[in-house]
């Protein structure tokens, strides 16, 4: 296992190549051709990039288009087969996952298992639920572990816009693990108003702690707040809601993202005045990280109009069945 420190490290890294591509890309673009999106694929031991136009991302099923600045991506997404109507859409977001998985040969059993849970999810709660591919997982354009970018978040924003004007929903309930929470912050963050449910589930929202105390200095492009969009430095942009519902999910047990900066951005989301319910979940996983049907679950709850003792005693009963057997 890679530790924060490191991994923040290898994001850096990683960001500083995207960026540097990108900058090629832009430079060396005709400024009257038609916007490209830079797609990564592992090529033997090395990386390998093609670029992607407007028109040939959507001439692919399950894809939308997003203009961010200069820039753009080429965004792929889960919906039920059976498509999306009502004024309500549960979106998810997967949190970061292993080289081998993110590899384009395994998009679509990625692509396969997520089918699979947004039909079941949505014949238990009787909504819509869409899982949007972060860059560079799934058949989305861009790069992976590249998590709290604030481009990123930007591009998960003008993902979502793009598929409400395509399927006509107007409310939404957000549900995501690990840097997918940190996703569902960020949307927070940038002030959209039409959230009315947000789940978050393991998520880390400051800069992250290195083990030997300190912050891993992710600020690496100059200040952390401005080419990172980290939601506990930005949580005046959340735009007041008697409507909206929050639910803050964690394993006090979780190695990865401690459980005590989750209670934190519950409390800093409540000091300004926001619904912020912090529940406490088991995670079968040994690093009891892996939330995410949990905080899918929740965002149906939500979404569905269950209370929040509703909410909270199912969690509660969730983490006894998940314990059974357990030492």
């Amino acid at each position: 296992m890679i530790d924060a420190s490191r991994m923040w490290y290898v994001v850096a890294a990683v960001a500083v190549l995207a960026l540097g591509l990108n900058s090629v890309r832009q430079s060396n673009r005709d400024p009257s051709a038609e916007p490209v999106a830079i797609v990564t694929a592992k090529d033997g031991t090395g990386l390998r990039t093609e670029t992607i136009t407007q028109g040939q991302c959507l001439s692919q099923p399950r894809r939308v288009w997003v203009a961010l600045g200069e820039g753009a991506e080429c965004i792929a997404y889960v919906a039920p087969e059976s498509g999306v109507s009502g004024g309500m859409a549960v979106v998810y977001f997967e949190g970061d996952v292993s080289d081998e998985d993110a590899r384009p040969e395994h998009a679509s059993r990625m692509l396969a298992g997520y089918q699979r849970r947004v039909s079941k999810a949505q014949s238990q709660f009787g909504l819509p639920f869409i899982v949007i591919a972060r860059p560079g997982l799934m058949g989305s354009s861009g790069f992976h572990l590249i998590g709290g970018r604030r481009d990123e978040g930007e591009a998960m924003s003008a993902a979502i816009d793009a598929l409400k004007q395509r399927y006509g929903f107007r409310r939404l309930a957000l549900a995501g693990q690990s840097g997918g929470a940190r996703i569902v912050a960020q949307l927070l963050v940038l002030g959209r108003s039409d959230v009315v449910c947000s789940a978050m589930a393991s998520g880390a929202y400051g800069i992250p702690l290195a083990k030997g105390g300190g912050h891993v200095p992710t600020n690496v492009f100059g200040e952390a707040g401005r080419k990172y969009l980290v939601p506990m430095q930005h949580a005046d942009g959340i735009v007041a809601s008697a409507d909206r519902r929050t639910f803050v999910i964690g394993d006090p047990r979780d190695q990865r993202t401690p459980f005590a900066g989750q209670r934190e951005w519950a409390d800093k989301m409540r000091a300004l005045g926001h619904h912020a319910l912090l529940l406490e979940a088991v995670a079968q996983d040994s690093e009891h990280h892996g939330l995410g049907a949990v905080s899918l679950y929740v965002a149906g709850m939500c979404a569905s109009g269950r209370s929040d003792e509703q909410i909270a005693a199912s969690v509660v009963a969730g983490n006894k069945a998940r314990t059974v057997g357990s030492p």
